[in-house]
């Protein structure tokens, strides 16, 4: 009985627990990967690889409101993707997940550049991660495949 009640109030209090995601991720460890093709065509596809991941976008903003870039380039067609939260329950504790991708053009095409984050809360403290090799490897490589299905 005392078990029972343990895991009861255990199961209570990990669902009390609040997080607060900012939207903007700052770019302490993007995964960066230049894309060749026209601008706008790979602005497209990804916006159709993050649908298609099951990443819904919240919003598109220019991201020279949240960062500038060095030596003062033009970011008037920058574009940055913030994505909603995705939740993952586990047994006793839930993991939240999002992304921000920021493209930029180049001469040959575009640099596209994942941020990824990721909050783990237990009753006792919170974990975060900005690391996640095989989802964000995963994105830019479909995001190529995307452009070269056109």
């Amino acid at each position: 009985m005392k078990k029972l009640g343990l895991i009861i109030l255990l199961l209570t209090l990990t669902g009390c627990t609040t997080l607060e995601f900012p939207d903007y991720i700052k770019a302490d460890h993007p995964y960066v990967r230049k894309i060749t093709g026209k601008y706008q065509d790979i602005v497209d596809a990804v916006a159709v690889v993050l649908f298609k991941e099951g990443w819904k976008i919240q919003r598109q903003v220019n991201p020279s409101i949240y960062e500038r870039r060095e030596g003062g380039e033009d970011q008037s067609q920058d574009v940055l993707f913030f994505t909603e939260i995705k939740q993952h329950p586990k047994v006793v504790y839930s993991t939240f997940t999002h992304l921000n991708v920021y493209v930029h053009p180049i001469a040959e095409g575009a640099e596209v550049e994942v941020r990824y984050e990721a909050i783990s809360s237990t009753v006792i403290k919170q974990f975060h991660g900005s690391r996640n090799d095989k989802v964000s490897n995963r994105l830019l490589d479909k995001i190529e495949q995307e452009l070269a299905n056109k």
